[in-house]
């Protein structure tokens, strides 16, 4: 597996941009939600399966917001090139409820002229420069960034939590801003797609989860109390939750397409 990406890209609307070259035939493997959405490219035969093990079908081109971990079935010579943008993004694109829409694998042809859709596919299909790859998509989808990248309630709002790193009580959002625990519920269901205190603990848990995958060395039992856990068995219910798997499992998985995803920077 090649893993390219480019840990100085500067966009105005890509939050990052990757692309995984499958040399050979690879085992399942393991996708975790980071809270953001994702236009993606498929390329060759990927199979892809939601948390509950279901097979989903993998449009060429498509977008999907937070949800679900799911794993992936990749074969040799298949490929795929990843847009990161925030996660309100999804609603701007689709106009529909974001709970509505987790873990849905929706075709961006439906959002976007099918033949710019094509066009775009195919002058990527080759391209391994990130530099390139940022300026084809521009010469395609620019006209869609105004209004993709309408701001929503809830941008300032996961702009706070990604700064406090997740560590924070739902009630706190509240306080802070103008509208009460109720109308924030119903503003991430809508925009996010999450409930606010599932965003919270998806959140805390990425960024302890990338603090280990840099340092294995690093002692889980001081990350735990460093980020606000009750105990052990707290941290390990939010493994489950987010990876399907428990801390031992994942120890002992050599999941290279999460190593990769996780020793990127988490916010930019």
């Amino acid at each position: 597996m090649k893993f390219i990406n480019d840990s100085n890209l500067s966009h105005s609307f890509y939050k990052d941009i990757t692309r995984i070259n499958y040399l050979e035939d690879m085992s399942s493997q393991l996708i975790s939600d980071y809270g953001y959405t994702y236009i993606m490219l498929r390329y060759g035969t990927i199979e892809a399966f939601n948390y509950k093990g279901k097979k989903v079908k993998v449009p060429e081109v498509f977008i999907k917001g937070t949800g679900d971990f799911f794993t992936v079935k990749a074969y040799k010579n298949s490929s795929w090139l990843s847009f990161e943008l925030p996660n309100h993004v999804l609603h701007n694109v689709t106009k529909i409820h974001s709970k509505k829409n987790r873990n849905t694998l929706i075709d961006l042809s439906l959002y976007v002229e099918e033949e710019i859709i094509q066009s775009l596919y195919e002058s990527l299909r080759n391209v391994n420069q990130i530099e390139e790859i940022t300026t084809i998509a521009d010469n395609h989808l620019r006209a869609y960034y105004k209004d993709w990248s309408v701001l929503l309630p809830s941008v300032e709002i996961v702009q706070y939590i990604l700064k406090k790193k997740g560590m924070l009580a739902t009630k706190e959002l509240a306080e802070v801003f103008p509208y009460s625990e109720r109308s924030i519920e119903r503003m991430f269901n809508k925009e996010v797609g999450a409930t606010p205190y599932r965003f919270i603990c998806l959140v805390r848990f990425n960024y302890i989860i990338r603090e280990l995958e840099q340092n294995k060395h690093t002692s889980l039992t001081g990350l735990i109390t460093q980020y606000d856990y009750y105990d052990h068995s707290h941290f390990e219910k939010d493994f489950q939750k987010f990876l399907g798997q428990s801390i031992k499992d994942y120890k002992n998985d050599n999941n290279s397409l999460l190593s990769n995803g996780l020793s990127r920077m988490y916010v930019k």
